[in-house]
């Protein structure tokens, strides 16, 4: 018997040495005592060969256990291999340190490896839920035999360095008692948040949110200020931030009743906003600063202070172990927007299924004398609005020359994915007057509708020094030409009628469809099927009607929609056409024969006038004696 001692999760190879003495080729049957075993199930070995018998064990359950693997010879005897095999549980797992800023959120993956033939269902511990969440949906966790799953770990530190930012997170599951990960993480100065953008009219406001949270375990007392109102002391910033810094009126903070020594217990969270309100048509910017201090007036203790890079000691004036406050910085950037002008509405009509290219002119108002004045034409350039564009991926690289970007904005994603293939628009003319400081940009709009729509779409000009100038337009597509003419003709009253005809589809794949007919079409007609696929092939549409009174002409429009086309169709109904029968004998003896052998009665119409007594139904005094009563 062989000893073996491992470790749960440690997978081994056992090596058995076979010889074939005999003349002959042996054929073996191996056969294991369990699943954890991996290798050939059957072997061969020429005469006098030798070969060395590579088998995996890969432990499934902590503690001692005996195995055996056995070899069983088409020619002589089995013999058998003894194996005695103690596990112990895997060693702790220590995960690298995770880094994450005082006040945010970081995250790391623990992955959890089952090698073993068996389902582990783990159920988990942490130490420390404070800093620590384990991100699991359900419990007991699964994972499957022979894959591995990855389980999210977040980290929120409450202090500054390592602190108490340390957990054990242990996983329990019957084939062994603890699976243990050691995790720990540190604690960063706070950088500057990712800058936000709010957008508002002119002298009209609009406001951003700032949520903060006091993520340590201390009272605390909160100072907020806006560095365009009030210029913040020990604060070494870079550069790029200058203008962040500069004065400004269009930025206030709302939200609170006032903006020092507020006062916040452990995890209390502070609810605020800045408001933006533009008075001029100028790029503003602004930062908010929330600085905080121990209630106490105690500093706050740095534990990885030899650690930090020389520049951000720097930068933050730490020159030892303790620090006074500690500071969140979140910048802002205002961008102004005209209103929609006063002047009527822009209305682009065209026939769908047609080509319409209009001018469309628009006047740009704006603070054109500030930094980088506009003096003359060469001063700016208009260009296509860029797709990936995003303010301020770079803050620092802002062109000296102002660039104004235009494009058509659409109300939805849906009228966008409608409408953006059938509107172009490009710049055909630009002047500038500069004692009005006004720019005027003529546009040439192309409009080419493939079906007809309703919509309204924005003409947007931007500059990111100056503002964004919208333009409403009403996009207006009316019914194409019929696209053909179908006369069906009637069989009978209540009888249905049709006629068939065959779509495809205008692209190299099936598209979804939709057939109705206009509002103003006869009721007595019907499409089958209403909705189904083109297909490239072709897809036979059946229309019909069944007329509902004799000599009627019926008239329909049928239209036909895609995502992308619209097909339109005269339906006329006619009534059925009737044949006058050529030598049929008649079916009623129209002659009377047998009323002209009657004999003739001859009438006293003298004597009958003379039987009357009262006046009849057609005399103007009904029922009327005609002898007057003698008195």
């Amino acid at each position: 018997a062989k000893k073996i001692h491992k470790r749960l999760k440690e997978s081994f190879c056992i090596e058995v040495p076979l010889f074939n003495p005999k003349e002959k080729i042996i054929h073996f049957d191996v056969l294991f005592s369990s699943a954890a075993f991996s290798g050939l199930d059957e072997l061969e070995l020429f005469p006098l060969d030798s070969v060395s018998c590579i088998i995996q064990y890969s432990p499934a359950c902590a503690g001692f256990i005996e195995e055996s693997i056995v070899f069983q010879p088409d020619l002589g005897l089995e013999f058998w291999y003894s194996l005695k095999i103690t596990t112990d549980i895997p060693e702790p797992t220590i995960m690298k340190e995770i880094y994450c800023d005082l006040g945010k959120v970081a995250t790391e993956m623990i992955s959890l490896d089952n090698p073993t033939h068996e389902t582990l269902e783990l159920h988990a511990t942490n130490s420390n839920t404070e800093n620590f969440v384990l991100e699991i949906k359900r419990l007991p966790l699964i994972i499957p035999p022979n894959s591995a799953r990855d389980i999210p770990i977040h980290f929120r530190p409450s202090a500054l360095g390592r602190a108490s930012h340390q957990t054990s997170v242990i996983f329990h599951c019957a084939q062994f008692k603890e699976w243990i990960f050691l995790i720990s993480g540190i604690g960063l100065f706070p950088q500057p948040h990712e800058i936000q953008k709010v957008t508002a009219y002119l002298h009209l406001q609009a406001s951003i949110p700032i949520p903060f949270q006091n993520p340590t375990k201390e009272d605390v007392l909160i100072d907020i200020l806006l560095t365009g109102e009030e210029k913040p002391k020990r604060l070494v910033m870079a550069q790029i931030w200058d203008s962040f810094m500069e004065e400004t009126s269009a930025f206030k903070i709302s939200g609170v009743t006032h903006t020092k020594g507020i006062a916040l217990p452990p995890k209390g969270t502070l609810d605020m906003q800045v408001l933006f309100m533009p008075q001029v048509m100028r790029l503003q910017k602004t930062m908010v600063l929330i600085q905080m201090r121990k209630a106490s007036g105690k500093k706050w203790f740095v534990d990885n202070f030899m650690e930090l890079h020389p520049e951000v000691k720097r930068g933050l004036g730490l020159d030892s172990e303790e620090i006074l406050e500690i500071r969140w910085i979140y910048p802002i950037i205002g961008l102004p927007q005209t209103s929609p002008p006063e002047s009527p509405q822009i209305v682009i009509k065209c026939q769908a299924r047609k080509r319409l290219e209009e001018e469309v002119e628009v006047t740009l108002d704006g603070d054109f004398w500030g930094e980088n004045p506009i003096l003359d034409l060469s001063d700016f350039t208009v260009i296509p609005k860029r797709k990936s564009y995003a303010y301020y991926e770079d803050i620092g690289d802002i062109p000296m020359k102002r660039e104004f970007e235009y494009g058509i904005e659409f109300e939805s994603e849906d009228e966008e994915a409608s409408l953006e293939s059938c509107v172009a628009i490009y710049l055909i003319k630009k002047s500038y007057n500069a004692n009005k400081e006004q720019i005027t940009l003529v546009f040439s709009l192309i409009f080419t509708p493939k079906k007809p729509v309703r919509s309204q779409v924005f003409l947007k000009v931007e500059c990111m020094t100056d503002g964004i100038w919208t333009f409403p337009m009403m996009l207006i597509a009316t019914e194409p030409d019929v696209d053909g003419v179908f006369d069906i003709e009637g069989v009978g009253l209540f009888k249905e009628s049709t006629v068939d005809f065959r779509l495809t589809s205008q692209t190299r794949y099936p598209e979804s469809y939709m057939a109705f007919f206009l509002p103003s079409s006869d009721p007595e007609f019907f499409v089958k099927p209403q909705i189904g696929e083109l297909l490239p092939k072709g897809t036979l549409i059946t229309v019909g009607f069944i007329p509902t009174m004799y000599s009627r002409k019926y008239k329909a429009t049928l239209a036909i929609q895609t995502a992308n086309m619209y097909w339109l169709y005269e339906i006329n109904g006619k009534p059925q056409v009737s044949i006058l029968p050529v030598k049929v004998k008649a079916k009623v003896d129209s002659h009377n024969k047998m009323f002209d052998k009657k004999p003739a009665r001859r009438r006293n119409f003298l004597y009958e006038n003379a039987q009357l007594t009262r006046t009849g139904v057609s005399s103007t005094i009904k029922g009327a004696p005609l002898m007057l009563n003698k008195k």
